[in-house]
């Protein structure tokens, strides 16, 4: 019963009511969604179940407190490649690199760009210095420090 990867599916506002509270709280009970959003246990089981096979809900999953982990920089670094260089493999390889927890493909004057937690502004430049910039593939990177964020989920 899984749907292709791009394809939207039809949810209906108790499904979306129960997306919600699971962004919130990954680890509710049924039970426990069942009361919060007043709908019937037995429901609330077959719309996860029907979530899950769709491949809506892919995983269930923990939000960190970076800071408490020792790294609350949030950086932003945008590289551009190289002519030529397969980009897909590019997107894997930094994908890859410790500390980096989101990579992205776009659109625009650069190819790609990820989002990474650091300790110091020394294991910053670990990652973007030291690492990305010795790289023959590798035209330019630009990093920004985040000040404050907030995360939707």
């Amino acid at each position: 019963m899984l749907i292709p990867q791009n394809i939207p599916v039809e949810l209906d506002e108790k499904d979306f009511m129960l997306i919600e509270e699971l962004k919130q709280d990954a680890k509710l009970s049924e039970q426990k969604l069942a009361r919060k959003t007043s709908i019937p246990m037995t429901t609330v089981h077959n719309r996860l179940r029907k979530l899950r096979g769709l491949g809506v809900i892919r995983a269930y999953t923990i939000r960190l407190d970076y800071a408490k982990l020792g790294r609350p920089l949030v950086v932003y670094v945008m590289v551009k490649t190289v002519p030529g260089v397969d980009q897909k493999e590019m997107l894997e390889q930094i994908a890859s690199i410790p500390h980096v927890i989101e990579t992205a493909m776009i659109t625009g004057d650069f190819d790609i760009i990820f989002k990474a937690r650091v300790s110091s502004i020394d294991e910053l430049n670990e990652i973007v210095v030291q690492r990305l910039r010795k790289q023959k593939t590798i035209a330019d990177a630009r990093t920004m420090l985040s000040y404050e964020s907030i995360e939707n989920l």
